[in-house]
């Protein structure tokens, strides 16, 4: 065990990318966050239907922070053991990531847009 963490921490400091590939899931972790809160809050306003039919009937209790939560800690531990394991794999990860971070990104600028909208006078 004590092996596979310093090899961890050698993959954070050492590897091309690694640094990288991490602000990139952080940047996804705080839009994955942003996303919920701003769900919330187009929500309230009455401009919002949730879309997603596993979330809806879940909405007001504490499961959608659960939901968004414990995937995102998978893919953590997915990457840090795929980046440990198979450092080969490193541009099919960073592809992975990037285009997760992407879509959550668009997703944002749709809520903002849409937040916008609602504080906007008609």
């Amino acid at each position: 065990m004590r092996s596979f963490i310093q090899r961890l921490r050698a993959t954070f400091r050492t590897s091309p990318g690694g640094p990288d590939l991490w602000r990139l899931y952080a940047v996804l972790l705080i839009a994955n966050e942003l996303d919920l809160v701003l769900t919330y809050a187009g929500l309230s306003r009455g401009r919002f239907i949730e879309a997603n039919p596993l979330m809806e009937p879940l909405l007001y209790t504490f499961w959608p922070l659960v939901m968004k939560q414990v995937p995102l800690a998978g893919l953590a531990l997915g990457v840090a053991s795929v980046l440990t394991l198979r450092p080969g794999l490193r541009e099919q990860t960073s592809a992975a990531v990037s285009l997760a971070t992407a879509v959550y990104t668009a997703v944002l600028i749709a809520h903002l847009l849409n937040v916008l909208v609602t504080i906007l006078p008609r």
